[in-house]
C-alpha cells in the first residue's frame, strides 16, 4: 500500500463580478481568488489490486458525504478515465475543517488534492495543464484549486492567468452559526442586479501590483452581495467586522463565508476574539503557490 497526504486550502474571492448567463445556462464570471491557510487534510492510499475498479471515499465528519455522493469519487473517476487506467483500489479519508457550502471552494479544494495524489500514486506524471484539464470537467473551481496561490479566473472560472500574491498579511474568515445560502439561487437571483460594479478587475490586479493591503482592501468587490437575505447574517457580520479592525471585508462566493484583512496575525487573533460565539470564525493567511501542501 502507498499512501500519500496532501492539504487542500479554501480560497476566497477578492474580487468576483458575475455577467450575463450564457446559453449552456451558466454565467461568465471575472474573479481574483486567493488559496488559505485553512486545510482539509487528504489522505489517498493505492491499494492491492484485484480485478475490479474501487474507489472509496470516507470523510471524517457530516460534512461531506461518503462515497459516490463526495465530489472527491468523481474527481477520482475523471483522473482514472483520463489515464486510461482500469484496474485500481484506491481509497480516501478526508478530515474537514473548511466548512462546506460556505464560498470557500472546500470540495472544489479536495476534489483538486485528490486528482493531484493520484497522478504520484500512479506515477502519470501529467502536466499542470493537463491536471486542471481534467479538473475541469469536475467543477468550475477545480483548476484554481489545482494550481493555487492567487490568480484571476475568467469564463465560468476554468480561464486561469496568475497575477502578483497578496501581500503578507492575516485573514479572519468567518461564517454566521446555522447560515447556508443554495449557490444555483443565488446565481438565479443575480440576474436581475443590472447595477455596474463600482470597481473593476483591473483596479484589483493594480492594487495586488502595488502589494498595498489598504489599496487592495479598498477594491475588494463581490457582486453576490446585491443579493444576499439579511437574514443570513452576512450584512451583520460585514458590519461587524469592519468595526473591529478589519482593513477591509467581503463575502467569498456566494457565501455565506466572509472574510476580512488585518495587517498582522496578532490583530487577525484580536478580531477573533471579539467577534464571539455567534459564528464560527477561523485566523488564517493567505497560502502562496509554493507553500508545502504535500505531507507525505
Amino acid at each position: 500500500m502507498e499512501k500519500i497526504i496532501i492539504l487542500a486550502p479554501a480560497k476566497i474571492n477578492l474580487f468576483l463580478n458575475v455577467g450575463d448567463r450564457r446559453e449552456d445556462g451558466y454565467h461568465d464570471i471575472e474573479t481574483v481568488m486567493q488559496t488559505l491557510t485553512l486545510f482539509d487534510r487528504l489522505e489517498a492510499c493505492k491499494n492491492d489490486c484485484k480485478t475490479e475498479a474501487v474507489i472509496d471515499v470516507r470523510c471524517r465528519d457530516f460534512m461531506a458525504p461518503d462515497g459516490a455522493g463526495n465530489i472527491v469519487y468523481r474527481a477520482a473517476s475523471a483522473f482514472f478515465a483520463a489515464a486510461g487506467i482500469e484496474n485500481y483500489n484506491v481509497s480516501f479519508l478526508i478530515e474537514k475543517k473548511i466548512p462546506a457550502e460556505a464560498g470557500l471552494g472546500g470540495g472544489s479544494s479536495d476534489a483538486a488534492a485528490a486528482i493531484i495524489a493520484l497522478d504520484r500514486l500512479y506515477g502519470t506524471a501529467m502536466t499542470t495543464e493537463a491536471l486542471c484539464g481534467i479538473g475541469a470537467g469536475v467543477g468550475a473551481d477545480v483548476p484554481f484549486c489545482i494550481k493555487k496561490g492567487t490568480a484571476v479566473a475568467r469564463g465560468i472560472g476554468e480561464m486561469l492567468e496568475s497575477c502578483a500574491p497578496m501581500p503578507d498579511c492575516a485573514v479572519v474568515v468567518a461564517i454566521p452559526k446555522g447560515s447556508r445560502i443554495c449557490t444555483a439561487d443565488a446565481y438565479g437571483k443575480i440576474d436581475d442586479v443590472r447595477e455596474s460594479a463600482p470597481v473593476s478587475c483591473a483596479d484589483m490586479l493594480a492594487a495586488m501590483t502595488s502589494c498595498d493591503l489598504e489599496r487592495i482592501s479598498s477594491v475588494l468587490y463581490n457582486k453576490f452581495e446585491k443579493v444576499t437575505d439579511p437574514a443570513t447574517g452576512v450584512p451583520e457580520l460585514l458590519a461587524r467586522l469592519s468595526e473591529i479592525g478589519a482593513s477591509g471585508v467581503r463575502m467569498s462566493g456566494s457565501g455565506p463565508a466572509v472574510f476580512g484583512l488585518f495587517r498582522d496575525i496578532p490583530a487577525a487573533r484580536a478580531a477573533k476574539e471579539k467577534l464571539g460565539e455567534s459564528f464560527t470564525s477561523f485566523v488564517c493567511s493567505p497560502a502562496r503557490r509554493d507553500y508545502p501542501y504535500i505531507e507525505s
